[in-house]
């Protein structure tokens, strides 16, 4: 029989999954996104139209590695097999593999510090509103964030066993979220870290190289294709020199009014001249040469920053971490769309509160585990400094880590409150008048 905590916690996992469904059923099934802007779904969406109309990963003709291949052949896969309804049927995967996501961090709140902590991650990833709202955009974060999931997980079996089998996953799993998010080609150092940090000293560069080489196997096909379509002058992405243009003039790279305006300044071009099929973007020179020249300002522009680079680097680390970006630069939303991110980002910095207190106290009983997790968070952040630094980059790389620490730092209160529970009074100390010394 169900006891009165259990049956609330069944109680919470049901509305949390009916919340989750309830917002894909009130979604359009014929836009790709919902209570949101825009952002770069209509991209996506236009590259896998393009490669199931036998166009190729390209625009109007033109080849192009300014977005990663994974998301997009998804859509397109989905196109050729659910036709008019594919909006729909990405948006139900999304759902399964965003509840897989919660079950995978709150297996490792559980391995690192029990059940409590593993169900209390569980509440928190249900209902923490930035994995609510990725499920009905037909974006790459709730893709990549389950990836990421994966990856903590064997990170953390990598620590604990040393093992080639976890070394492989990492590396596998490195390189199909680099093929969703370029970003992610960082993540190979953090294995690499956990591989040293490892329980086990035996073999050791062994499993580096492997972690190293199944990540470059899967990503070999990308490398291959831009080898062929663009000569050698790419590796993995022509958005380098674009996205650190962004990341002085405008580093939230949300499209806010007049931001459009200053890259157009700066480069001669902007991101809707680029990534169409129209006649604009025939007009522009290849992705290298573009990539080329967008790099070749940013010195300069750091340069013109002078003793304003702090603030600005200030801003771009809160934007990241505590979402500034989603209640300050908002005015192009509409008044529902602005209220509901502002409570969403309320609910965030209460999750990250109980984040922090979650990665203070693994320093007490898993200081290896908090090291590597500490060390992936700032690393991560410290990479990002010259580019483009926002929410939605923050949530498939750290929302994850965030709700597995929330879902920790939770569970150590716990004691705390015991007796208040068991006694109805959450400030009673427990009583020790009976306790007898010899």
């Amino acid at each position: 029989m169900l006891t009165k905590h259990n049956r609330v916690y069944l109680l919470l996992i049901i509305m949390g999954i009916a919340l989750r469904l309830a917002f894909i059923l009130a979604a359009d099934s014929r836009q790709p996104t919902f209570l949101s802007g825009g952002s770069d779904a209509p991209v996506y969406v236009l590259l896998a139209q393009n490669i199931v109309a036998g166009k190729g990963f390209a625009y109007a003709g033109q080849p192009s590695a300014f977005r990663p291949p994974g998301y997009p052949l998804l859509l397109a896969g989905s196109q050729l097999l659910f036709g008019s309804q594919y909006i729909t049927a990405i948006r139900y995967l999304q759902l399964v593999i965003g509840l897989l996501t919660i079950f995978i961090c709150a297996r490792i709140s559980s391995r690192i510090s029990g059940s409590e902590a593993e169900r209390q991650t569980t509440i928190v990833g249900l209902f923490l509103p930035t994995l609510i709202f990725f499920t009905a955009q037909l974006l790459t974060e709730c893709a990549s964030t389950f990836l990421t999931a994966l990856f903590l997980w064997l990170l953390v079996d990598q620590q604990e066993n040393g093992d080639l089998r976890s070394a492989c996953g990492l590396g596998v799993l490195a390189g199909l979220e680099s093929l969703i998010r370029f970003n992610a080609a960082v993540l190979p150092v953090f294995a690499a870290a956990a591989v040293v940090q490892s329980r086990k000293r035996t073999a050791m560069l062994t499993r580096i190289v492997s972690i190293v080489t199944l990540t470059v196997l899967v990503v070999t096909p990308w490398f291959v294709r831009n080898e062929r379509v663009f000569h050698g002058q790419v590796l993995l992405s022509t958005q380098t020199g674009a996205n650190m243009v962004q990341g002085v003039l405008t580093s939230q790279g949300r499209t806010q009014p007049g931001d459009t305006e200053k890259l157009n300044v700066a480069m001669g071009w902007s991101f809707q001249n680029l990534e169409t099929n129209g006649t604009q973007r025939l007009s522009l020179p290849s992705e290298v040469e573009l990539n080329r020249q967008a790099a070749q300002l940013v010195p300069h522009l750091w340069a013109q920053q002078s003793w304003k680079a702090i603030p600005l680097l200030a801003r771009k680390v809160a934007d990241f971490w505590l979402s500034t970006d989603q209640f300050l630069d908002i005015t192009s939303l509409t008044v529902a769309q602005r209220s509901i991110r502002m409570l969403g980002v309320l609910a965030y910095l209460v999750v990250l509160a109980f984040a922090f207190r979650g990665i203070v106290h693994l320093r007490k009983t898993q200081p290896k585990v908090a090291f590597l997790f500490i060390l992936y968070a700032v690393g991560f952040t410290i990479l990002h400094l010259p580019f483009v630094m926002n929410t939605r980059l923050r949530i498939p790389l750290m929302d994850p880590l965030i709700i597995i620490l929330a879902g920790v730092g939770s569970a150590s209160l716990g004691p705390l409150f015991r007796y208040g529970r068991e006694e109805g009074d959450f400030l009673k100390p427990p009583d020790t008048s009976a306790t007898v010394t010899t």
